[in-house]
């Protein structure tokens, strides 16, 4: 009797999901933990195991079609077993089915006696037998004389890759684009990732966020730090020496290529991103007020710190300071319902990360009671999860107020939009250079601009202009947070 294999459900909160390509062809031998097909979620991109033996009969949820979790994806089998019309119609039908009942299939379905609850992530459940559990879901130095040219990225060349390997690869910032898949059809596999890995020697990550940021191939390159270390120094003399044409990025003056006209489906990302945005646009009557900060006292405890041995960003501080000043006003920690205002008693400070395909918010709960430096390491840590596809639920729930940071782009100033279910949310532009006018003289300052976005139905102009204060005095005293 045919095995149906389950969209799983990844997370709590995940209605939908869609496969974005079949890894297997129907007729294939699956062993148990044969990576079937790759799902996107809103969240991220992650493999289905198969958690039973057999041959893969039928394929029934085809590559870009959105469908509940729980509805049956494909049918698994022995080889010779021929598969009834009416079987297949009842599979298809699952696929039809609300969200709220996708979770399992019909009582009646000929191939299971009883309908399980929706499967564990990462485990691709069949109907008769019971869930299993969740699959296992960067002196002159010496440089070898065969070190390959390095390659630069090529943005416009679309890279098959697994998403182990683009997890392995993002954590050990690994610049995909030099690599040759082995996998099927070329794809980049977690095997080429690691194999890099162990033909790379040791590497400071300074010098391996720069090769990841130009696209170089280290492979044969010796470094002139301890035990071999490649050192930031080592790459420019490397590329240098190994292509001493190419620049060492790419010019805005350069041709770009064609634009190609064609229609590309939503991911199920992009597809809450719009969501999001346009429920923020047409419900949140948001209003916007400017700070322009002096941001030498940041300077300079980041610098403090980074003399210490500690690393902190801008971002931590900026964190911290917001933090601070939240839970020294209530009302930008509340919610708006139609019954009325919801204070919370926690600072939980989302902060956005753009990742491929899209951006997610993770939080750091009670914000304003931890330390910078345990802001920062927390920070560090979701970071990492968000560009991995690993953030859980959790990670991203419980939000009450937003920080969004370009700062680390040329851009001085920007407007963000509300996220739903919060009361705000500040847009962080770069600290720049500026002439500035002090008790009748000029000087050269270093400033940086932050903009609110806050929720007027229940937060006003002033109440908001008293927290941009305060955020902005805590900024200028950033050597006390």
């Amino acid at each position: 009797m045919a095995t149906r294999i389950l969209l799983p459900k990844f997370g709590q909160t995940v209605e939908t999901s869609e496969i974005t390509q079949w890894l297997v062809q129907e007729g294939a031998a699956i062993a148990k933990g044969t990576i079937l097909c790759e799902i996107a979620t809103d969240k991220s991109t992650l493999e289905v195991e198969s958690q039973f033996a057999g041959t893969l009969l039928k394929i029934l949820l085809k590559p870009g079609t959105t469908a509940p979790v729980g509805c049956v994806m494909a049918l698994l089998g022995e080889r010779s077993e021929t598969l009834d019309e009416q079987l297949i119609a009842e599979c298809l039908a699952t696929q039809r089915v609300s969200a709220s009942t996708a979770a399992a299939p019909a009582e009646s379905a000929p191939a299971a006696k009883a309908a399980p609850p929706a499967p564990r992530p990462a485990a691709a459940a069949p109907a008769p037998a019971r869930p299993s559990p969740a699959a296992p879901a960067t002196p002159t130095p010496a440089l070898a004389r065969t070190a390959p040219s390095p390659r630069a990225q090529t943005p416009s060349q679309r890279i098959f890759i697994s998403p182990r390997a683009r997890r392995l690869a993002a954590v050990h910032e690994v610049p995909v684009a030099i690599l040759a898949g082995t996998g099927e059809q070329g794809r980049i596999v977690e095997s080429d990732v690691q194999s890099y890995l162990d033909a790379v020697g040791p590497i400071s990550p300074v010098a391996r966020s720069a090769a990841l940021k130009r696209g170089l191939d280290l492979r044969g390159l010796a470094g002139s730090g301890p035990s071999g270390r490649i050192m930031l120094e080592d790459l420019a003399r490397f590329a240098l020496t190994a292509a001493p044409a190419a620049p060492a990025a790419p010019s805005v003056l350069e041709a770009a290529p064609p634009l190609v006209a064609k229609v590309e489906r939503h991911s199920p990302m992009r597809r809450a991103i719009a969501s999001n945005m346009a429920l923020s646009s047409s419900t949140i009557p948001a209003f916007q007020l400017e700070v322009t900060a002096d941001a030498s006292a940041l300077i300079a405890r980041r610098e403090r710190d980074k003399a210490a041995g500690v690393k902190i960003s801008y971002g931590d501080l900026i964190a911290k300071a917001v933090a601070l000043a939240l839970r020294r006003h209530p009302l930008f920690a509340a919610t708006w319902s139609d019954t009325g205002i919801s204070y919370g008693d926690r600072v939980n400070l989302g902060f956005a990360v753009a990742i491929p395909g899209g951006l997610v918010v993770p939080v750091i709960w009670d914000c304003d009671a931890k330390t910078v430096d345990e802001i920062a390491s927390e920070s560090l840590q979701l970071v990492d999860k968000a560009r991995t596809g690993k953030l859980a639920p959790a990670d991203y729930a419980g939000g009450v107020f937003t920080l969004s940071n370009l700062g680390a782009f040329p851009v001085d100033r920007f407007v963000a939009i509300v996220p739903p279910g919060q009361s705000g949310i500040i847009a962080i532009g770069r600290i720049r250079d500026e002439v500035a006018v002090r008790n009748g003289g000029f000087f050269a300052a270093k400033l940086i601009s932050l903009t609110l976005s806050a929720d007027h139905r229940y937060i006003d102009g002033a109440a908001g202009a008293q927290f941009m204060k305060e955020v902005k005095e805590l900024l200028e005293l950033a050597d006390r947070l």
